[in-house]
């Protein structure tokens, strides 16, 4: 169980690390977005299975569009049919 001070920390730290992300450019943003979802088991494994994902991802425009949005790359990290219908745009670019 966590302490207030523990807590408070926590907090003070996420703060932080959004007012950091608020004032990178929409570059840097995308390249952010885009690491958080290769951290990803899910992701990982996919890029074992089909090692050209990494470049689609890394140069197709829509791709670059979709990691520029937050929101997205959020509904993508938490939500199971959203991962799924991300894997079907992949599948659907790669063939």
């Amino acid at each position: 169980m966590k302490t207030n001070e523990q807590a408070i920390w926590g907090i003070i730290k996420d703060v932080f690390s959004y007012v950091k992300y608020l004032t990178l450019s929409k570059e840097e943003k995308t390249e952010v977005n885009i690491r958080l979802v290769k951290d990803k088991y899910w992701f990982q494994e996919l890029m074992l299975n089909e090692p050209s994902i990494l470049k689609l991802v890394d140069g197709d425009k829509e791709f670059r569009r979709y990691f520029s949005s937050r929101k997205m790359v959020r509904k993508l990290l938490r939500d199971k049919e959203e991962r799924q219908r991300f894997k079907g745009l992949l599948n659907d670019r790669l063939n």
